[in-house]
């Protein structure tokens, strides 16, 4: 049994508030309604709102939603947490993990405003893994097996946590089927995408017998495609 925590991105490994969040991508969450924080201006040189995010690696520890209830009997000292954030297209980056090392049993009942009402979990000392390592374009599904809607933290089995550590540790694939990322030189858009290795021995196949580079071939499929989608 581990447990999955996913947090808002920090811009400074989860250790000090974010500088220009306004202008960072990855701090979109912060930026919306319906996140129970103290919100950002996007203006902020400095983020003048507050959250967990910016202690969790001060601290060590993270709260428990919903406000008054606590982790439970299922996280305890020992039991392995996985931390992710959420991309701007809805799927995950796990970027680092590490162990509880206690489990508050009761919220706290006194103290700063960001507390008050809250259980923690405490962590073992820890390091954002190098963002090389970083796995992006998570699916709920792949990260803790199922949809993943309300809550903050999702408990997974033993095989979902030995799927996480082969993710890690580069056993599996960072990007999947389906999956694809565009970028723009000098007014011409680039697309790379993930295809089945069937896919792309095909493609190959054609490139070579029509003496063609497979973007060639590519390009002219999507050409093909979209001619009837106008």
């Amino acid at each position: 049994m581990a447990v999955v925590i996913r947090v808002v991105y920090n811009n400074q490994d989860w250790q000090a508030p974010c500088e220009t969040p306004g202008q960072d991508s990855r701090c979109w969450r912060c930026l919306q309604p319906g996140l129970g924080i103290e919100r950002p201006d996007p203006s902020d040189k400095v983020c003048s709102g507050d959250c967990w995010e910016r202690r969790l690696r001060t601290e060590y520890r993270y709260g428990c939603i919903p406000k008054g209830r606590t982790y439970g009997n299922r996280a305890q000292p020992g039991t392995k947490v996985f931390f992710v954030f959420r991309q701007p297209h809805g799927k995950y980056t796990l970027w680092g993990k590490t162990t509880i090392r206690s489990i508050d049993s009761e919220p706290v009942k006194e103290g700063q405003n960001y507390e008050n009402g809250y259980a923690f979990a405490h962590f073992e000392p820890f390091e954002p893994m190098p963002k090389e390592k970083w796995v992006p374009n998570l699916s709920d599904k792949e990260l803790v097996g199922s949809a993943w809607r309300m809550g903050l933290h999702r408990y997974i089995d033993a095989g979902q946590e030995a799927k996480l550590e082969q993710f890690i540790a580069g056993l599996a694939p960072e990007k999947r089927t389906g999956d694809s990322v565009a970028t723009s030189v000098a007014g011409r858009m680039s697309i790379t995408i993930d295809v089945a290795p069937t896919m792309y021995a095909n493609l190959k196949n054609v490139a070579t017998n029509e003496g063609r580079g497979i973007d060639e071939i590519v390009r002219e499929a999507i050409a093909e495609w979209l001619k009837g989608r106008k």
